[in-house]
């Protein structure tokens, strides 16, 4: 009985979990990059089970096999594939067109990366994330800067389908991106930020796209269908908590006559 309500109570965990992710996949579905996240359960360990029987030499052991009790959460898997192009028209927003990454800076120099390209200008000029983070260009050295577009709000600057940033002063800057050959291996930094190691500057043979910001790729109707899911799986788990709480009843009420 008590291996039962283990059980159920980490049926209810793990579905809880599930709702938990969905929803925040569901909350994001306008935000420029997001990257839906799945979580992966598998089956807990085989438990050998037996019963005794009575026999006319005493109690006799009857192997019944193997049994499973339940799943458990094994991993956060994110999609990475592309969502589909949106046109804003705003010269501060870009699209990737292809599986790069931007190249973003934090105030302590750490770095991230995002398919999130709706950016905007801080007090410096610089072209910055929704979170303040720089976004940086790759300079001939190899080194990195910020990418300066001017604190005008007016000035003209463009960006090309190469990656070049152009302003009315100034040598033109390019963009740094950065691929990842296992983009499995990156770790969530919060939102549409990202962190990992290994990572390939890049230059040609990804199209950006000024004005354009690459939608969240969740599905809502793949949203949907698993929230009806799970809402099914809580109701069967809180049949068998009411059958199980009404077996215990009755259990303590013969032991009460005896």
């Amino acid at each position: 009985m008590i291996r039962g309500i283990n059980t159920l109570s980490n049926s209810f965990n793990v579905l809880s979990e599930k709702q938990k992710n969905l929803a925040t996949n569901a909350a994001n579905t306008m935000t420029p990059g997001y990257k839906s996240q799945q979580l992966m359960t598998s089956t807990t360990e085989q438990v050998d089970i037996h019963n005794y029987t009575k026999t006319l030499q005493g109690k006799q052991r009857n192997e019944l096999g193997q049994l499973t009790f339940g799943n458990q959460l094994d991993e956060a898997v994110r999609n990475f594939s592309a969502g589909g192009l949106k046109l804003t028209e705003n010269k501060t927003d870009v699209a990737i067109n292809g599986d790069a990454m931007f190249t973003v800076q934090n105030e302590a120099g750490e770095l991230f990366y995002t398919r999130n390209g709706n950016f905007t200008v801080n007090d410096l000029g610089e072209l910055v994330t929704q979170e303040g983070y720089q976004v940086l260009g790759i300079e001939d050295n190899g080194g990195a800067a910020p990418i300066t577009v001017g604190t005008d709000t007016e000035q003209s600057f463009t960006i090309d389908s190469f990656g070049f940033v152009r302003t009315n002063t100034g040598e033109p800057q390019f963009l740094y991106l950065t691929q990842f050959d296992d983009q499995a291996g990156l770790t969530s930094a919060g939102g549409t930020l990202f962190q990992g190691e290994n990572g390939n500057p890049v230059g040609v043979g990804f199209q950006i796209q000024q004005g354009y910001v690459e939608s969240s790729n969740v599905d809502m109707a793949d949203v949907m269908t698993e929230m009806l899911q799970i809402s099914r799986e809580f109701e069967a788990n809180q049949r068998v908590l009411q059958s199980t709480d009404e077996t215990l009843k009755r259990a303590t009420q013969e032991v009460g006559r005896t």
